[in-house]
């Protein structure tokens, strides 16, 4: 029996077709109605392949339905990261929210404040990855020492002694990661990031992140530079995933070049060729963890090897004595 033989499914496919946008099918189905044998052919056939996804689906619905509550749920993650764009070739999968992981970090964030509010820099010291840390507005996407991240803070507050900051919100928080809306308020006693004294307070709104790592330590931190002129910014960085950490390293993309490197690796590129982005990559890895004093951008001088500062800025420079 054809589909035109049996109203209900006739009416069904018709349905169907409405409902998928199919005109061009459905445009069949009237031309059948004027007497063309063949086009019942295709409006059967085509009911048929209806009959045939149906229960396509229905027999895929029922395999996921008994797959493991866990595969089910990366399942519709993967979906979901794949429509909506966010597939880049690996797969990431949240884990569920962990109440205690996210009270944890929000203590730290809160202990940070604390500690540069104190100018407690053994305590900040303490919160951060000895060996991981990136502290990302000013310094980059490589790691950088402790140590470097403090003296970037006595720099500041030799230029603000009276700097202070208030957590006014919490706007986002998770297992790995803290996000606060932070005011800024102090008096400008010398002359910072080429501006001269001021004889007033003043107040600025910011936006500070951390991310914590499983151990509890500070593994990044990053927030909106408050000092920073947006228009007087020279490097543009258009290809690049972090214009911030770009401008800090003085243009330089340090991210960029490592998954270039990846790449050539992959490629089968020649060990020449190699050998030179991989030099490339060790020396800027070595670029001075000092920030200058005028553009608060990080030194473009080398540092000899075992050491994080520049000769120059072992004994002079931004969190000493200011002298460049």
């Amino acid at each position: 029996m054809s589909a035109y033989d049996n109203p209900s499914q006739a009416q069904t496919g018709t349905a169907l077709k409405e409902l998928q946008g199919r005109w061009f099918d459905m445009q069949k189905a009237v031309a059948k109605g004027n007497g063309n044998a063949s086009t019942t052919t295709d409006v059967a056939r085509s009911d048929s392949a209806d009959v045939q996804r149906t229960t396509g689906l229905r027999e895929g619905l029922s395999l996921i339905q008994r797959l493991p509550a866990g595969a089910r749920e990366q399942l519709f993650d993967q979906f979901l990261a794949s429509v909506s764009a966010q597939f880049n070739g690996t797969i990431t999968v949240s884990q569920p929210l962990s109440d205690d992981l996210r009270q944890r970090n929000i203590d730290i964030f809160y202990k940070y404040i604390e500690y540069e509010n104190s100018r407690n820099y053994d305590g900040m010291a303490s919160l951060f990855h000895p060996t991981e840390f990136r502290s990302k507005t000013y310094f980059g996407n490589d790691p950088i020492s402790p140590e470097a991240h403090n003296r970037m803070l006595r720099g500041l507050f030799r230029s603000f002694p009276d700097w202070f900051m208030v957590i006014n919100e919490i706007i986002s928080a998770d297992n790995e990661a803290v996000v606060g809306l932070i005011t800024g308020r102090g008096t400008q006693y010398e002359e910072f990031a080429g501006r001269p004294p001021r004889d007033h307070q003043i107040a600025i709104p910011t936006l500070h992140s951390i991310k914590v790592n499983r151990d509890g330590l500070i593994i990044e931190h990053r927030h909106i530079n408050p000092f920073e002129d947006i228009f007087a910014n020279q490097i543009m960085a258009p290809l690049t995933e972090d214009i911030m950490a770009v401008r800090a390293q003085q243009g330089f993309d340090s991210s960029m070049a490592q998954k270039a490197y990846d790449v050539a690796v992959a490629a089968g590129a020649n060990e020449d060729k190699l050998s030179e982005l991989r030099a490339l990559i060790e020396l800027k890895r070595r670029q001075c963890q000092v920030l200058l004093k005028g553009t608060l951008r990080r030194c473009a001088m080398i540092a000899p090897v075992g050491e994080i500062y520049c000769e120059h800025h072992q004994k002079h420079g931004y969190g000493i004595d200011g002298l460049e």
